[in-house]
């Protein structure tokens, strides 16, 4: 009967689910008197996710998370067939937060729903603060650019971390009474810079090969995008819990008071 009915309020327990998947993120350029082969590339990387729900209405969970996230965002050039890159702030961020989860918005099928969850949480990068001035990819030996070897230095710094705010979407198939199968599809925006590379020189060659010159400035606020697998327990009921029959106000037949006949049942005097 379970089965084949909408997920019921009275069904749902505190619920205990962990996901994994790939995860895109992409860091932001602004470019002065630099040609595309200067860019920031979209990269995959992974990530998992720990949730905590606990329902407080009908419609409505709260709870807590924690996610580990995987970035893959660099500051690349490209000439032909040469491509040289560099990282950009911490490749790892750790995010402790909150959740709220708007329970069964569409029901697409007997074990299926779909819940929305809205997200706060504050993320952490791996390597907390830090400032690099240095250069990329030559030394100071080199005192010219070539087509594929342009001359950059950058001054980096990495504040602590950022709030983030996160919209998440959960499609869920019920295995049993306790157990789910999870498909989420995140997206999570950090609301302040938390890295920046920003170029002391920037030297290329045109296609000309005459030297120019032009300057960059690369930022992350740890911002992605995340598509996750994921499995869900039930904590708060038990498996072979019987669903419970629906309560109805007596019919006018067994209302009346107790010292009546019941004028279909015979009179035992007579």
């Amino acid at each position: 009967m379970a089965g084949g009915l909408a997920p019921a309020y009275a069904q749902r327990g505190a619920e205990l689910s962990l996901s994994g998947g790939a995860v895109l993120s992409r860091a932001a350029l602004t470019r002065y008197n630099l040609p595309d082969n200067f860019r920031t590339v979209a990269g995959f990387n992974t990530g998992a996710a720990l949730r905590l729900t606990l329902p407080v209405r009908p419609w409505l969970g709260l709870g807590f998370e924690q996610r580990i996230t995987g970035l893959a965002q660099q500051f690349t050039y490209r000439s032909g067939n040469s491509r040289r890159g560099a990282g950009i702030g911490s490749q790892t961020l750790y995010q402790y937060g909150v959740r709220a989860v708007l329970y069964d918005v569409w029901l697409p099928g007997p074990r299926w729903a779909l819940d929305v969850a809205l997200t706060g949480s504050y993320a952490l990068p791996l390597y907390g603060s830090y400032q690099y001035t240095g250069l990329l990819w030559h030394t100071a030996a080199d005192t010219r650019p070539t087509p594929t070897h342009p001359l950059i230095a950058v001054t980096e710094a990495q504040r602590g971390g950022t709030p983030m705010a996160g919209l998440e979407a959960l499609l869920r198939y019920e295995l049993s009474p306790r157990q789910t199968l999870l498909l989420t599809a995140t997206y999570q925006r950090g609301l302040r810079q938390f890295s920046e590379v920003r170029s002391t020189q920037a030297d290329f060659l045109d296609d000309t090969g005459t030297v120019q010159q032009g300057s960059f400035v690369a930022s992350t606020r740890g911002s992605y995008a995340t598509v996750q697998l994921g499995y869900g327990l039930c904590l708060g009921r038990s498996e072979d819990q019987p669903n419970l029959p629906t309560r109805r106000n007596p019919t006018p037949r067994y209302s009346h008071d107790a010292s009546e006949t019941d004028p279909a049942q015979p009179d035992p005097s007579e």
